[in-house]
């Protein structure tokens, strides 16, 4: 506990300050199972000020006093709590409440309806709404949680990560409704019961401990207020520079409970543990969860890391003990217990950092020697260096890097007054001020002691008005954001481009001006600016308010504009495309001289090893044997065996980038003798099996086609018809697999894989149907390639070649999934725009053959009904074989009239739908899927599962 005098004098020609910080010899109350710290504790910690303001100060016009005595300052808070004179404030409900509702508000219909008031204000609880689900929860495995429509989506339907408006944290302030709390979900939240539910504390503890809810809650209780954010608050920002690895947070992933709980540290003693030997032990936190591992076995050997993972993290052992850091074991949260979505029945909090190391739906704390080997906390809430790509982030070791980790909070802070798009109408108020206000917060339990806003760029900086609700712990801590307003003349706006804010905390920790971009896009707290625009309307004229970024996909906010994003952000200075230099390319090796550390390999040699089991390749002069790279290729294997005993540098600079190359060192054998180049392998020719026809792909050698026909199909489609080599050549390419294309374009090698619609049953001729991406502001280049070939010319050439992939179809069901013989009886087919080719192609061969009884049911989505391509093809299948063949069409923008009356869809794919529509799960139902990654990552490849699917039976093109 502490005292503090502050003494401020001042006469016309000075201003002085004397502060003397007096600190109590009274040892700090130990926090253990029979001396509790108990919610009366704020009470313990006093200050007392004296203020006396200057009447003129010579430097400045601001008011320096704000900067010691907030709007409501401890002191005033004190008189406050004491003006009854027979009770002082004692719990958190009433010092902080009455808590704000929380009682979810869904919608239940996209038009914005939600249930009646009525419905509202009888709801005791949340579940007493479990018959008004969200719209957009239907259909997913969420469907069973009542959940707020006001809550804006971040990742579409489900998972299911959301933060409130501004607006919201605007009317709230300080305390957060739990409804309306930032969520951050990396799958289905799991329906754990109360009852049921255990924590388990072991690891390297006396006693091991298995405690149920009832358990933990007959501990002393700690309860106080914590501010949670998220690791990515204001990313979007970030992604208007670069697009980063995570998706668009705004500034509302920030939010403030009461939360109560057990300290951990109370646990740990009850299993025995003691704040002696801590040096260098942690203690590990794992939830219930089970998620996809998408990047390996991991580094640590003797702790692989299988296909699903648990979400964990760990911190100090010297820190869980420390009860000074209050780290709770939460089951409350604003006086109720905590709801699903926020980590029902038992959660981790540690206040002070981010949200992402506060694992919900606690299942284990284990008291270990290390730091956890657990993958999500190595491969999430990291901030690595700017110019990190996310391939070098992989081939460097960079998430294993100690120094780069994230934990405690950032300074940070953010305008919600003025909204945006929020207008001032000039003429009637340009004699009055207009309040901007917003928050900030602070990690380490440091307390932000001034806010600061400009209109000139920074020229000059205002001091705001803090209003400190939080009080102090025993040790000093502060937990809590803190809301700031000021009072601007709205005559200051005339001629003002932008209003800025930044904060500063007790240890001079200042927003910096400028971004900073990271890979993950966290941690980003360069200052707010909100622009300011003066619209004329009619004859009045209107001050609008446009902020940087809106959350999600929701659309506005000035960085989305190409004049407007920053000169640089720590990469080198951007371009005019808004994108990140490009790195030269790798120039050719030198040809290496021969010594004792270098092996020179002829290009025969490398010719022999062209086979699975055995595969070399050659970039820029050196042979790598990328045998066991093949499983770990994000790309597949087949794009390396394509490759294999043959030079591939053009290809592979085609489709990686430089840094990108750094990774196959580890697979490094020696250089190619240069004096071997001369050596020509034969071109065979090959012959189709299946026709006896001559084979037009080569899998080892680009090829040029001539196109011979280019049809325009819709305003951004085309199909392009190429010749053979002659008219009696058929294209040899096995059903399921695709074509590497590859072109020139403005001086760079690119290369992509297409699906063609031909097979080898057309002869002389190959055929792709095209959509072409041009530029927009997200994208400033476009799709390199679908431009190119929208700009090709019928005479023009383009290279092919193939076959390349990791799915053949040989007929009655049988077919090979990444090298593995399967058998299928149905297939659930599931394509997004383009997608569709590759299932068309599948689809083709099926139907082709009439003794071939597989069954397919297929779903087409697409923004418009001009962009389903091909449906003409579709319909006369569906027609001809209704017993093996049905389409069902959804679209996500527009929708014709009759468009529902005709059978088909308006919206996302989702559960609903899929059970609607596709085959049941069973061992011989597969589900093939072709479409923009967010479609299958988010809207198949979960409902998929939900509905009994297994992994093994779902294969993605």
């Amino acid at each position: 506990a502490r005292t503090r005098t502050i003494i401020s004098l001042s006469d016309r020609s000075a201003f002085q300050s004397v502060t003397s910080l007096h600190r109590l010899e009274k040892q700090p109350q130990s926090h253990n199972l029979r001396q509790p710290l108990s919610t009366s504790n704020y009470n313990q910690s006093t200050a007392i000020m004296v203020l006396v303001r200057a009447t003129k100060f010579t430097e400045s016009s601001v008011d320096l006093t704000t900067l010691i005595k907030p709007s409501q300052s401890i002191s005033n808070m004190d008189a406050e709590n004491h003006k009854h004179d027979d009770k002082a404030i004692t719990t958190c409900a009433e010092r902080y409440g009455p808590y704000p509702s929380s009682i979810p508000v869904p919608m239940t219909h996209k038009d914005g309806r939600t249930p009646s008031p009525y419905v509202i204000s009888k709801a005791k609880n949340m579940f007493d709404l479990k018959d008004y689900p969200d719209h957009r929860d239907v259909g997913t495995p969420d469907e069973w949680i009542p959940r707020d429509g006001k809550l804006v989506r971040l990742t579409g339907r489900h998972p299911f990560n959301v933060e409130p408006p501004l607006s919201v944290h605007q009317k709230y302030k300080f305390i957060t409704p739990t409804c309306l709390h930032y969520v951050r979900n990396h799958g289905a939240c799991p329906n754990i019961k109360w009852e049921e539910h255990r924590v388990r504390v072991g690891g390297i503890v006396p006693q091991k401990l298995n405690l149920g809810m009832n358990d933990i809650i007959s501990f002393p209780p700690r309860e106080l207020p914590i501010t949670l954010v998220c690791a990515g608050n204001r990313r979007k920002e970030q992604n208007m520079i670069r697009q980063t690895i995570g998706f668009n947070w705004g500034a509302g992933g920030v939010s403030t409970n009461v939360w109560k709980g057990v300290m951990l540290r109370d646990l740990l003693m009850m299993a025995g543990v003691t704040d002696r030997n801590m040096a260098g032990k942690h203690v590990e936190f794992i939830g219930h969860e089970d998620l996809p591992n998408k990047v390996g076995p991991g580094p640590f050997k003797d702790e692989p890391w299988g296909k699903l993972v648990k979400y964990g993290t760990s911190v100090p052992l010297a820190r869980a003990m420390n009860a000074a850091y209050d780290i709770l074991i939460a089951y409350e949260a604003n006086g109720e217990k905590l709801q699903p979505d926020h980590g029902y029945p038992v959660r981790l909090i540690i206040p002070g950092y981010i949200g992402g190391r506060m694992i919900k739906w606690l299942t284990d704390i284990n008291v270990i020697e290390h730091e956890t080997k657990n993958h999500y906390h190595y491969h999430d809430n990291r901030i690595l260096p700017p110019h990190i790509t996310a391939e070098e982030s992989l081939t460097g070791g960079w998430w294993y890097k100690p120094e780069y980790i994230f934990n405690e909070l950032n300074i940070n802070s953010a305008m919600t007054a003025p909204n945006h798009d929020e207008t001032i109408d000039l003429a009637k108020n340009i004699g009055t001020t207009y309040e901007v206000g917003g928050y900030a917060y602070t990690g380490g339990g440091r307390r932000i002691t001034r806010v600061e806003m400009t209109t000139d760029g920074g020229k000059h900086w205002e001091v705001c008005k803090i209003n400190q609700i939080e009080r102090p712990t025993d040790y000093g801590m502060y937990w809590c954001w803190i809301w700031w307003t000021y009072d601007l003349p709205v005559a200051d706006l005339v001629g003002c481009k932008e209003i800025w804010c930044r904060a500063w905390d007790e240890a001079n920790n200042c927003q910096p001006n400028d971004p900073t971009w990271n890979l993950m896009g966290m941690g980003n707290n360069q200052v707010f600016r909100v622009k300011v625009h003066l619209d004329k309307v009619g004859n009045a004229h209107f001050f609008r308010f446009e902020h940087p970024t809106r959350p999600g996909q929701q659309d506005g906010g000035w960085m989305t504009r190409l004049s407007d994003k920053p000169d640089s952000a720590g990469f080198g200075r951007l371009l005019e495309q808004g994108q990140a230099a490009p790195e030269p390319a790798a120039a050719p090796a030198p040809a290496a001289k021969k010594d004792a550390k270098t092996r020179l390999i002829s290009m025969n040699e490398v010719r022999k090893h062209n086979k699975e089991e055995d595969v070399w390749i050659v970039v820029n002069q050196k042979v790598y044997d990328c045998t066991e790279y093949l499983d770990l290729h994000p790309g597949g294997a087949d794009s390396i065996l394509i490759n294999a005993g043959e030079d591939s540098t053009e290809d592979f600079v085609a489709i990686h980038s430089t840094k990108a190359t750094k990774m196959l060192d580890k697979f490094y054998v020696g250089d190619l003798d240069p004096s071997s180049l001369a050596e020509e392998e034969t071109v065979q020719e090959r012959i189709c099996e299946r026709t006896g026809r001559k084979v037009a792909l080569d899998p080892k050698h680009k090829q040029a086609f001539v196109l011979q026909k280019k049809t325009v199909l819709s305003r951004d489609s085309f199909e392009l018809d190429f010749a053979l080599q002659s008219p009696e050549h058929v294209l040899g390419l096995p059903t399921g697999k695709h074509i590497f294309l590859s072109a020139q374009v403005k001086d760079e090698m690119v290369m992509r894989r297409y699906t063609p619609i031909t097979s080898d049953y057309d002869v002389g001729c190959v055929k792709f149907v095209i959509k072409a991406y041009p530029p927009c502001e997200r994208f400033p280049l476009g799709g390199k390639m679908s431009q190119h070939l929208d700009a090709l010319k019928v005479g023009d050439t383009i290279d092919m070649r193939g076959p390349v992939g990791e799915f053949d179809y040989h007929g009655n069901g049988k077919f090979l999934k990444e090298h593995e013989e399967c058998y299928a009886t149905h297939f659930n087919m599931i394509a997004g725009g383009t997608g569709i080719t590759p299932v068309m192609q599948i689809a083709a061969e099926i139907l082709r053959d009439t003794e071939d009884s597989t069954k397919i049911s297929l779903i087409f989505g697409a923004r418009i009904e001009g962009d389903l391509l091909c449906r003409n093809i579709l319909d006369e299948w569906a027609e001809k074989h209704p017993d093996r063949f049905k389409a069902h069409y959804i679209l996500s923008d527009e929708a014709p009239e009759g468009w529902a009356a005709s059978g088909h869809s308006k919206g996302f794919v989702g559960k609903g739908l899929f059970e609607e529509v596709l085959y049941p799960n069973g061992d011989n139902c597969y589900n093939l899927m072709c479409g923009p990654p967010i479609m299958l990552e988010r809207g198949c490849t979960p409902n998929l599962k939900s509905l009994g699917h297994h992994e093994d039976n779902i294969f993605a093109f």
